[in-house]
């Protein structure tokens, strides 16, 4: 019998939207983990709308792990669905524009119910 060691960030599916809340620090393997349960979500509900991100849980984000959430947002970009980012305080962001983040081409939002209708737009 194999054991699963789960990344401990909640996926759930609401309004025809795959939700990831992010409520711990981030770390790599952490990130890795949550990559391939995320991609067993989009599996298993292939008729969503998209995914989103819920980055509200989260006081800092350092720039490799905004990065590694990129590269996640880029491969579901390949399943062929669109990441809304939510709730990105005014702290982070100032500091991720202060650190040259590469913020170009992601869809943000302030709030989960503005993310899902961004998402009801694009469909």
């Amino acid at each position: 019998m194999s054991n699963w060691v789960k990344s401990g960030i909640p996926i759930q599916l609401h309004s025809q939207c795959v939700i990831a809340s992010f409520q711990l620090d981030l770390q790599k393997d952490l990130l890795k983990l949550f990559q391939q349960e995320l991609l067993d979500e989009i599996v298993k509900h292939n008729h969503i709308k998209g995914i989103i991100f819920d980055l509200s849980g989260l006081d800092i984000i350092d720039l490799m792990d905004f990065e590694h959430l990129r590269s996640i947002i880029s491969m579901i970009k390949l399943t062929g669905y669109d990441t809304v980012i939510s709730g990105l305080r005014p702290t982070v962001v100032s500091s991720l524009i202060m650190m040259d983040a590469n913020i170009d081409n992601l869809l943000s939002s302030i709030s989960l119910d503005e993310a899902v209708v961004i998402l009801d737009t694009k469909k």
